[in-house]
């Protein structure tokens, strides 16, 4: 742990234990600000080990949920929140719960635990993979090399020879197969098939897997049954691709509605940017699109001088801690540690 984390979790155990973050919780300062956080996978088995940053354990998500509710926050659904804290209306330690991409661990794990502490949220689904019965191929190649560290890969299409055993050789593993794939435009089905060459290779267990349903995305019909439950579905790109072309990224938006739709959900107009990719003219993109709101993956509290198409979120990982995670719930965090603000337009 660095010193600068080191310092930050001390100080943020110091106020907690002092009552400052019950008291900066129930301040007029909060109640002008919407929290909202934001999760992508909660792990099957072992995701959270392999890449924390990505994925949280049953059991941090599980904490996280018991956090909100011993501190009475009012957990609002996402589209009512945006229009309370514009009215002015907001309560207090509001909070608004998001889940981006759709992956199979929404409906496995994440809905049936929001269900049950009757907590709203959104999910911004991103649906090419939904409608086909494969794993998502960039994470699941670093999965799969994750998973045979230790051995030696060689592979003849891409040429790879490379040793597993750390994060950067498998960092170069993973780029050279990226890189063909992309080079070579494979379809889905070819990047379905290598992934199973791929696990053959390494002798892991593809079929257990695909049968868990690890980095696979939620079928249209548990997105229908989630959505006949409250689960708001909204917008994320069809093909999880943010084009820089005014006409292709509106394709991505209609294909994406199109599928949301299908399974049950009346007119999506909230949008996130996959991988929290944007840039300025998007906002304009969007709202001829129909589109009222876009949330990135930027640190911070909404306010009502937000912009409404760069919203700032919170991304919880499996390596933050509890206090961590309170600290940014009360505001403390966000007070103490000032991130750079989004109406900076800091784009990337």
């Amino acid at each position: 742990m660095s010193l600068l984390r080191h310092t930050k979790l001390a100080v943020l155990s110091a106020s907690r234990a002092l009552g400052l973050d019950h008291i900066v919780l129930n301040s007029s300062w909060r109640q002008q600000r919407l929290l909202i956080v934001c999760w992508h996978n909660i792990s099957i088995d072992d995701e959270h080990i392999w890449d924390p940053a990505l994925c949280v354990s049953p059991d941090t998500f599980r904490s996280r949920l018991d956090l909100l509710r011993s501190m009475h926050c009012n957990v609002l659904p996402f589209g009512q929140a945006l229009t309370r804290l514009r009215e002015g209306t907001l309560p207090p330690r509001a909070v608004a719960l998001t889940i981006d991409d759709g992956d199979s661990s929404v409906y496995l794990r994440a809905w049936p635990m929001l269900r049950e502490f009757g907590f709203a949220a959104t999910l911004y689904w991103t649906t090419y993979y939904s409608t086909h019965p494969y794993a998502v191929f960039d994470p699941m190649v670093s999965y799969l090399l994750w998973k045979g560290r230790g051995r030696f890969l060689q592979l003849r299409e891409p040429l790879v020879r490379r040793s597993l055993k750390s994060s950067t050789d498998r960092a170069h593993a993973f780029r050279a197969i990226y890189d063909f794939a992309r080079m070579n435009a494979w379809s889905a089905e070819r990047k379905e098939a290598f992934l199973a060459d791929l696990s053959q290779t390494l002798e892991i267990d593809y079929p257990e897997i695909k049968t868990k349903r690890i980095l696979h995305l939620i079928s249209p019909a548990e997105a229908h049954a989630m959505v006949a439950e409250g689960l708001d579905l909204q917008l994320h790109t069809h093909r999880h691709r943010v084009p820089r072309d005014v006409a292709l990224f509106s394709k991505e938006l209609a294909d994406n509605a199109r599928v949301i739709r299908e399974v049950g959900a009346n007119n999506p107009s909230h949008f996130c940017y996959p991988s929290g990719s944007f840039l300025p003219e998007f906002a304009g993109w969007l709202r001829n699109d129909g589109v009222v709101s876009a949330t990135t993956c930027q640190p911070g509290f909404v306010r009502r001088e937000s912009d409404d198409y760069f919203l700032p979120r919170l991304l919880d990982k499996d390596g933050m801690s509890l206090v961590e995670f309170a600290g940014w719930i009360s505001g403390v965090a966000a007070k103490m540690f000032r991130q750079q603000p989004i109406d900076d337009h800091s784009f990337r």
